[in-house]
């Protein structure tokens, strides 16, 4: 897979097209597919849309991932589309994150990450569905101008107002709120609410079965702007589980038996 570059494109009399902040916009990383992890927003009525790369890859996130935390406020891009977008639709906007390993040759499965709600995914999600994604995926990092980047930098964003009804560098069009109808669940949310964040692979072979979802996190956006991506504490497999009740009873069992040696003194 090649690497992305953001070409800048920067309008000093209007905010039309993109703009972007930073030297690359590094969305996938040579040929292992390894997407960065971008944050997304966007509102229909004022037609833009935003873009941040955050600096992590899919693969950083996992059941260890620490957590990581982001100041949009202090992004020029981010208050510009704030701007255009205008206090009476602020409500209207639609935010996510996700990141795509689109595929097979780095040796491992075709993956994604995606924010989903709290109730859990694949909602009856398929395979067939899933294939899906890539296509749509790939075709927002092209349209959004990440052609040949010489290294992956983090932290780029880019502001996008909408052109014509098929731009496929505007979220809104390319993947929407559902990664363009090819999800059964709804991946945005509004501005100061949270989502929950899902590791989504295929579930066998057959197209019909429903797609394997992993909870790996929660991402919360607060209305000043502050982006947080936390992790969560892994649930126990159901062998720890015995182990950790089998300990106990044994805990319990020479309590008991203390007891009763003291009783008996």
């Amino acid at each position: 897979m090649k690497h992305h570059k953001m070409k800048t494109l920067i309008s000093a009399v209007a905010l039309v097209g993109f703009a972007a902040s930073g030297s690359a916009f590094a969305a996938f990383t040579g040929s292992q597919g390894n997407s960065s992890v971008l944050f997304n927003a966007y509102e229909s009525v004022s037609g833009y849309s935003f873009a941040l790369d955050t600096g992590l890859h899919k693969n950083d996130i996992t059941s260890a991932f620490s957590g990581a935390t982001f100041s949009l406020a202090a992004n020029t891009n981010w208050t510009s589309f704030l701007s255009q977008v205008g206090p009476a639709h602020l409500s209207d906007i639609k935010w996510n994150v996700i990141a795509g390993d689109t595929t097979l040759g780095d040796g491992d499965s075709v993956s994604y990450l995606t924010t989903g709600p709290a109730s859990g995914v694949p909602h009856g999600t398929t395979n067939t569905q899933l294939n899906s994604w890539g296509g749509n995926f790939n075709s927002y990092v092209t349209a959004s101008g990440n052609v040949d980047a010489a290294g992956f930098a983090g932290g780029n964003s880019t502001l996008h107002l909408k052109v014509g009804s098929a731009d496929y560098a505007s979220f809104e069009f390319a993947e929407g709120t559902n990664w363009n109808t090819k999800a059964n669940f709804n991946t945005t949310a509004a501005l100061g609410d949270s989502l929950s964040l899902y590791d989504i692979t295929k579930n066998g072979t057959a197209n019909l079965n429903k797609v394997n979802a992993t909870l790996l996190g929660n991402v919360t956006l607060s209305d000043t702007g502050a982006l947080a991506i936390t992790s969560v504490s892994p649930i126990p497999e159901p062998d720890t589980w015995a182990m950790l009740l089998a300990g106990l009873s044994l805990l319990g069992a020479m309590a008991r038996r203390r007891s009763a040696s003291q009783a008996q003194i």
